[in-house]
């Protein structure tokens, strides 16, 4: 299910003009005292810089002095954003409308817990420093991070040998996060458990019908919300035949993946922007619908052949489609990708209708 508004935690995006409604820039005085708080009085601010590109969360680079780590990253999670009042055509107030998901809400506080996971299994993960969620000065969760030389995945400058490479070795990554085993399908929390449910289909029903009723607030896509929830509630059986919830990303693509080394020597130096991660079906995993040769030699495990591990797919993607085209147009304001996510969405709907799974 792959989100795709990336957060670049570290590089900015080459696409200046991209804006969110959910950025939130923090004042000098804000951003010295979380940095005086976290790595104490004497540590020196030397300079620092809003990163561009990420449409969620606000990222900062600091250059700090008389500490042990100098260059760091601070990301400020936007829960601290206020609702959005919607009213009708005469201008009245209807209702408030949370522009998150209750997921949103507590993802980055728990995002330490994802990368411990990812250290225990030998996958490269950011060094986090410090999370705080305490709402002492700023009433947002927020991390600091260790600065990782690097460039993205999609980076202009790799050269086709070494994105073969590293497309593999993010495969077989990959297959190493689908083996770390959850007692429950969810989201994870910050004290390590996991909000959610022993099913599957609840899991899926809750997603759908949250970004169902989010939509209809607004008017966006009148009554597709209810008919891909209507999906998940009428195939419960379907998913539920997956039994073992395992780690999966949920936002795994090239701009998430940091690559560090020399032409010919490069390999992976992070898996960042673990946030979004939850238990749950390991093919809920977006990347698996890849046509990357490369990557599927690295994962070495086949997609489920079956006639019901095809639907689940396509349901998978459907959901996907659907939350995306709402996150798009509604929440971080990128309406020309939500209008590609919405006939996306239609064309998926209309090929569960018709059966074809394929």
């Amino acid at each position: 299910m792959a989100h795709q508004h990336s957060d670049n935690q570290q590089h900015a995006n080459q696409n200046q003009h991209q804006h969110s409604g959910l950025h939130s820039p923090i004042s000098a005085e804000v951003l010295h005292a979380l940095v005086h708080r976290h790595f104490g009085d004497k540590v020196v601010v030397k300079q620092y810089g809003l990163l561009q590109g990420g449409l969620f969360n606000t990222t900062y680079r600091i250059q700090l002095e008389h500490t042990a780590i100098t260059d760091v990253i601070l990301r400020l999670a936007p829960e601290g954003v206020q609702p959005l009042q919607l009213a009708n055509e005469k201008g009245e107030q209807l209702t408030e409308h949370d522009p998150l998901f209750s997921f949103e809400r507590t993802m980055m506080a728990a995002e330490p817990v994802i990368y411990e996971h990812y250290r225990l299994a030998g996958i490269p993960a950011p060094e986090v420093l410090a999370c705080d969620d305490s709402a002492q000065d700023v009433s947002r969760t927020y991390m600091f991070m260790a600065f990782i030389p690097s460039v993205q995945l999609d980076h202009a400058s790799i050269e086709e040998k070494d994105k073969n490479h590293l497309y593999i070795q993010l495969g077989m990554y990959t297959a190493t996060m689908h083996r770390i085993e959850g007692a429950l399908f969810g989201w994870p929390q910050a004290d390590g458990t996991i909000r959610g449910s022993e099913h599957w289909s609840e899991v899926l029903i809750a997603i759908a019908d949250e970004t169902s009723k989010k939509a209809a607030l607004v008017g966006f896509m009148p009554g597709i919300g209810e008919k891909i929830t209507a999906i998940f509630k009428q195939n419960k059986a379907l998913f539920d035949q997956i039994k073992q919830p395992v780690l999966v990303h949920n936002d795994l693509w090239a701009a998430n993946v940091l690559v560090h080394g020399k032409q010919g020597g490069m390999s992976i130096a992070a898996v960042i922007d673990g946030d979004r991660s939850m238990f749950a079906d390991r093919e809920y995993e977006a990347i698996l619908n890849t046509d990357s040769a490369a990557f599927h030699a690295g994962y070495g495990c086949s997609l489920e052949s079956s006639p019901e591990g095809q639907a689940r797919r396509l349901a998978y993607r459907l959901l996907s489609s659907y939350f995306n085209a709402y996150v798009h147009q509604h929440q971080v304001d990128q309406p020309e990708d939500g209008r590609i996510f919405e006939e996306r969405t239609l064309d998926l709907l209309e090929k569960w209708d018709m059966g074809q799974f394929r």
